[in-house]
């Protein structure tokens, strides 16, 4: 058959296709590599054995392409499959039959589904464990004011009034008792205890230590990531660092510091805190920190 020629109609669709073929010489496994249709479709095809197809967009679909590359007239070997098959309202347009559509595997679902979570897990590294703000640790309880109470003074027995007094006139007796409670209120004043004033506080007890002999440590008030390097480059920590969790600082030679909430991480000198290591969320990739210099804070 010559090139666009026309198949008779006494002529099945199958041995149309496989005498064009087999008049080019070919076998089937060589139009389906160079098709990219498997073999067994391209032998129902030749067997008029369309049951054995996906469906008929996809035998439409192989009927044009395998037609089309033998230099057969397409249009009306589809026409005649329609009648074939009874699909008189099918269109003629379907999906590129050109590679098979194979199912997703299972173990191709697993590895979709354990990536999705880990960069799930490493967004949530990045956002510094948002959750973790209501374990917030409370360093010290709300100082409470100190009032000043008047010690209950002891009531002195009244000594009798002298007989002049029971005649006195109304506005000496008034003035009498005005002025004992003047005097009652002068000796109740008087015996107020004094708040004490000579309470040491922490700063003082941290300048008696000398800076090499003080406990220095940074120490997390809530969850993040956080690296320490020596002053020599070596990694010494490099982990997520829990609520409570510290790091002694001991080498007087200093550190670098990288973290990803450097509001999240505190500075202790003697377990007193003297301060955050900086802003809430705030992103640190190499802070040099010093003994010495945290021990001056503390000061």
């Amino acid at each position: 058959m010559v090139d666009g020629e026309t198949a008779t109609a006494s002529e099945k669709i199958g041995d149309v296709l496989r005498d064009a073929r087999e008049t080019s010489g070919a076998s089937l496994d060589d139009i389906s590599a160079l098709l990219k249709i498997r073999s067994d479709h391209l032998q129902a095809l030749e067997n008029d054995d369309f049951e054995r197809l996906p469906g008929s967009v996809y035998a439409i679909g192989f009927i044009r392409t395998y037609a089309t590359h033998l230099g057969l007239n397409a249009g009306e070997l589809i026409e005649r499959y329609k009648a074939a098959v009874a699909v008189p309202h099918l269109e003629d347009q379907g999906p590129n039959p050109q590679t098979d559509v194979e199912p997703i595997s299972g173990a191709l679902k697993i590895a979709i589904g354990v990536m999705a979570v880990f960069v799930v897990y490493i967004l949530w590294l990045i956002a510094g464990g948002a959750g973790d703000d209501k374990n917030t640790r409370i360093t010290a309880a709300p100082s409470q004011p100190v009032e000043a109470v008047a010690r209950p003074t002891n009531p002195k027995p009244k000594a009798s009034a002298p007989s002049s007094v029971e005649t006195a006139s109304p506005s000496a007796a008034s003035d009498a008792a005005k002025a004992q409670q003047d005097t009652q209120a002068t000796v109740e004043i008087s015996e107020i205890e004094p708040l004490d004033t000579q309470a040491t506080p922490a700063a003082a007890a941290i300048a008696a230590v000398p800076v090499e002999d003080a406990d220095i440590e940074i120490r997390a008030s809530r969850r993040t990531w956080m690296r320490i390097e020596s002053a020599q480059g070596q990694v010494l920590f490099s982990s997520i660092i829990r609520q409570g969790e510290g790091f002694k600082l001991e080498s007087p030679d200093g550190y670098t510091l990288a973290t990803r909430d450097a509001g999240a991480l505190e500075f202790f000198v003697n377990d007193n805190a003297v301060g955050a290591v900086g802003r809430r969320g705030q992103i640190l990739t190499a802070r040099k920190i010093e003994r010495a210099a945290i021990f001056a804070k503390s000061r």
